[in-house]
């Protein structure tokens, strides 16, 4: 019976963690796709495009390194998001 209500509540918090993902990414992308698509000039600052960058790439390595699919796939699509975020910002 233990085992049953830990293997449920490991379910519930791997779907937890791939919910905030989501989430997170979420906010990301709108200032992204409206400024490839034209419809917005509004940009966040740089320093904080490159602060927020650095860090998922030192979290991808984290979860690289100790093997965690959620992290890698999520701070390794968050640091592609962030790379055309600053590469609009830096040739615009």
């Amino acid at each position: 019976m233990y085992s049953m209500e830990r293997k449920i509540n490991k379910n519930w918090t791997e779907v937890a963690g791939y919910i905030g993902m989501i989430l997170v990414h979420a906010a990301i992308i709108p200032t992204t796709v409206m400024n490839i698509m034209g419809w917005s000039d509004k940009l966040p600052p740089l320093s904080m495009v490159l602060l927020i960058q650095l860090g998922l790439a030192l979290f991808l390595i984290r979860a690289i390194a100790n093997k965690d699919t959620l992290y890698t796939i999520s701070n390794g699509f968050g640091f592609v998001t962030q790379t055309i975020l600053l590469a609009i910002i830096v040739f615009k």
